[in-house]
């Protein structure tokens, strides 16, 4: 089962049919008649009497987190219940849930012919019988949503920025007054107020910055001033989204080799009054505020593919769970193909059923990596008790879903009680788009010659010694040298795009989360008689050599863009007389973080599109720095350390690696001696507790490989992890139940994400190298939980080290490499034990 469903009725269904299936299992635990027979003994109820069908022990396989169970014997039947499996194991399970299930063979996994494939396992736990002070219910329904957070922006510190502040400070100190009009005396004030602070930051900024660095003005020679101590200036990046294409009817290409039906830079444009959604000419897009163009193609177009449901094996009131990466569809779709994506959105809101109520955030594009829709070769794949036609699908574990996806419901109570059986759908027919508008041979004009010259003697090349013949005889003057021209044309249209470029192995979310340094969107090309010569945009010349047909973009404070080429020393010189064109694009910036569905026309493309709209909103748009920014950076960015030699170099090159799940929680460097020679072992935290496993030692080892000292291996671990041993008693106030507060302290006191968004108190995002443990934040913790009248800690100490308890300084200390763990998991108490007594209460 891939869903969690709060009505199970698929045993219903089974029941009903010509399948067998498994209808629960029992653990025999007190029951048993020897002490040593204890949770070995498993009944496993079937729906039906399997006869004549008879199960041996290779059919039969318990596995758990720890391992696979041997099986002793099976006997098929218990007394007058025929339809009763007894299990005999050679020992009993832990406290993990373990699964079992019903194989064809030793040597065949599938499900037998006879059974439910549904309902041919079951996961169980050998400890249902040890007491426990929780409540065994779940929790049932969709989950409820998390409310973002809001993004605060801390390097705001210009004039428009105060002025909201002080807008948004007045707003929420009288609430009730109307907000301030551009002609009153108020906002006359506040303007006055942001121009003194504005003052006040510039000042503040200048006094960190060298002279005259603090009075430039003209963002390109503060471009290039910055590069004197090798700071680049961030020209910005474009923004990405998903585009999901309505099709009226199928589009295939004319042929397999011909061009797919959406082409790579197929251009999407915001709405666009009195237009169609298909565009007419290129010139209409002049009139849309932003454009995005495709960067992946789509090979044909599948109305079937618009809305695809989810199939739930006859289950209701069913979700997709956080982390899922696996479905199945409802419905046969052989045109599903590898690659491609698809998008999961809800359609219709799952408390009240009015579509207008659906939760519009709650939307991801995945990249699937397995198509299943045929279950032998032309024979649509079925439910093999419904017969009904359904299709398989996994995508990209980097795409897991970030939210649980609701796919079927019950509206609330005051809604009638109304079964929603399509919560949420699949869209195909989805390709990737970036901002950015195609400009196509804009003339740029022709290089000039020669006007001007040096005076005598004075040129470059005279003055470098560059084997020039010299004059005749000592009253003969020097020959003059020629100037070259100069040629320095400005794009007509702006802001050109600086975009990540594609990768197209990776998956959906990684797409969206471009990573890399942005490269200008800039092909000129030049023409001299019927030689064609294509130039390459780069950020600098500082690499190219003189043969290299490079030219760097250079953005103007007002958002030009100037091309300038090189001097036949840094880049090649292009020659007089040579026509250049260019093509480029423009868009760039927070423009393009646009919301959903605003994207509706479209210029190219074929006719059968219906509609189309922005799947996901405009994400990755980055402003170009600023002026007053680079003041701010570049004075200090020539100070950073770039080599690695003592161990504060190794712990500040550690903090710039930037793993997939972010920077890392910590590092510790430590110099050693082997022996032979020395060598650096670098202990790092990653977040989330993962492991440093061999590909992430194998990438940080590349990233310190520049900076470390010669002589001098790298050798990457894991901290050293310090279970703790915690006992609390726990005085409850009168009228709560106590076992509801033990659950609310276990929560509290876990090392997992808690369901509203927050950390437990021990999950390793909070634990750091060699942080100290104080008891009395934790007792605050636990004071603080509703229900807790009285908190006292009966111990604290390393697990099973008495002599480390820290109860009387009431602090735990660890080593540079230690990081205290608690987990309290019954089935690894090595990994760190809460015990709490609780008194009181009812």
């Amino acid at each position: 089962m891939i869903y969690r469903c709060c009505d199970l009725l698929r045993r219903e269904e089974t029941r009903a049919s010509a399948l067998n299936g498994i209808d629960f299992l029992e653990v025999i635990d007190h029951a048993a008649p020897v002490e040593a027979d204890r949770q070995r003994f498993l009944h496993v109820h079937l729906l039906k009497d399997p006869a004549p069908v008879v199960y041996a022990g290779d059919q039969i396989t318990v596995t758990g987190p720890s391992g696979v169970i041997e099986v002793l014997d099976v006997q098929t039947g218990l007394g007058s219940q025929a339809n009763v499996l007894v299990v005999e194991l050679t020992a009993a399970g832990d406290f993990e849930t373990h699964v079992l299930a019903i194989r064809r063979g030793l040597l065949d996994d599938r499900p037998p012919p006879e059974l439910d494939p549904q309902l041919a396992s079951v996961a169980f736990s050998f400890k249902v019988e040890c007491p426990s002070d929780f409540d065994c219910l779940k929790s049932c329904g969709c989950v409820p949503d998390v409310p973002a957070l809001p993004e605060f922006s801390y390097l705001a510190r210009d004039i428009d920025s105060f002025r909201t502040v002080m807008l948004d400070r007045i707003a929420t100190l009288q609430p009730g007054m109307p907000p301030p009009n551009p002609v009153d005396q108020r906002m006359a004030i506040i303007d006055a107020l942001a121009v003194v602070a504005d003052r006040i930051a510039y000042a503040q900024d200048a006094g960190h910055t060298a002279g005259w660095l603090a009075h430039v003005q003209d963002r390109i020679s503060a471009r290039r001033l910055a590069l004197l101590v090798d700071y680049r200036m961030d020209e910005g990046r474009n923004a990405r989204c998903f585009v999901h294409l309505t099709a009226a009817s199928d589009a295939l290409p004319v042929a397999p080799d011909f061009d797919p039906v959406v082409m790579a830079g197929t251009a999407f444009a915001t709405r666009i009054g009195g237009e169609d959604v298909r565009l007419t000419g290129a010139a209409t897009l002049d009139r849309a505020r932003v454009v995005f163009e495709a960067m992946t193609p789509l090979q044909a177009l599948f109305v079937d593919h618009n809305e695809m449901g989810f199939h739930t094996w006859s289950d209701q009131r069913c979700s997709l769970p956080a982390g899922a990466t696996s479905a199945t569809l409802s419905g046969h779709f052989p045109n599903l193909q590898i690659g491609d994506f698809l998008g999961f959105e809800e359609v219709v809101g799952p408390r009240t059923g009015n579509p207008a109520d659906r939760d519009r955030a709650n939307r991801q594009v995945v990249r699937l990596i397995a198509v299943n829709a045929f279950e032998t070769a032309g024979v649509p794949l079925t439910d093999p008790v419904t017969t009904e036609e359904i299709t398989e699908i996994a995508w990209d574990p980097a795409d897991a879903l970030d939210r649980p996806l609701c796919l079927s419901a019950e509206t609330a109570l005051e809604f009638g009680r109304i079964y929603l059986p399509r919560v949420s759908v699949a869209r195909g027919n989805i390709v990737l788009a970036d901002h950015g508008r195609s400009i196509l041979d804009e003339d740029i004009g022709d290089v000039p010659g020669s006007t001007k010259s040096w005076a005598p003697g004075r040129g470059p090349e005279r003055a470098a010694g560059a084997g020039k013949v010299g004059p005749c005889c000592e009253c003969e003057e020097d020959p003059p040298e020629r100037m070259p021209g100069r040629f320095a044309p400005v794009l007509a249209k702006g802001p050109l795009t600086f975009a990540v470029p594609l990768d197209a192995a990776l998956g959906a979310r990684a797409l969206l989360a471009a990573q890399g340094l942005p490269a200008p969107q800039l092909w000129p090309t030049g023409v001299i008689g019927a030689v064609v010569e294509p130039w390459t945009a780069q950020r600098d010349l500082l690499g190219s050599g003189p043969a290299a047909r490079d030219v760097v973009a250079e953005i103007d404070s007002a958002g030009r863009a100037h091309l300038r080429f090189g001097n036949d020393v840094n880049g090649q010189r292009p020659a007089a007389g040579v026509s250049f064109s260019a093509r480029y694009r423009i868009g760039q910036g927070p423009t393009g973080n646009i919301g959903e569905d605003r994207l509706v026309h479209v210029l190219g493309g074929p006719a059968e599109i219906a509609a189309l709209r922005n799947f996901t909103a405009g994400v990755g748009g980055i402003a170009a720095e600023t002026i007053r920014s680079m003041r701010r950076r570049a004075p200090f960015a020539f100070r950073r350390q770039d080599r690695a030699v003592n161990r504060p170099d190794h712990d500040e090159i550690a903090r710039r690696f930037l793993p997939p799940e972010g920077p890392l929680q910590g590092s510790v460097t430590d110099v050693m001696h082997t022996g032979s020679w020395h060598t650096t072992l670098l202990t790092v935290d990653r977040r989330g507790g993962l492991a440093v496993d061999p590909d992430f030692e194998t990438d940080l080892r590349a990233h310190i490989e520049p900076y470390r000292m010669a002589g001098r291996d790298i050798e990457v671990e894991g901290p050293i992890y310090v279970p703790i041993e915690i006992d609390l008693e726990i005085c409850v106030c009168r009228g709560h139940l106590s076992g509801q507060v033990k659950a609310a302290l276990a929560d509290v006191f876990s090392a997992r994400v808690l369901p509203d968004g927050s950390l437990g108190a021990f999950h390793p995002d909070r634990m750091e190298l060699g942080r100290t443990l104080y008891l009395s934040p934790l007792v605050a913790l636990a004071q603080r939980v509703q229900g807790v009248c009285g908190v006292t800690a009966i111990l604290f100490r390393r697990f099973n080290d008495p002599g480390s308890s820290g109860l009387g300084a009431g602090r735990l200390l660890f080593g540079r490499r230690e990081v205290a763990q608690l987990q309290n998991d019954p089935s690894h108490p090595g990994r760190g034990v809460l015990r709490l007594r609780m008194k009181g209460g009812r």
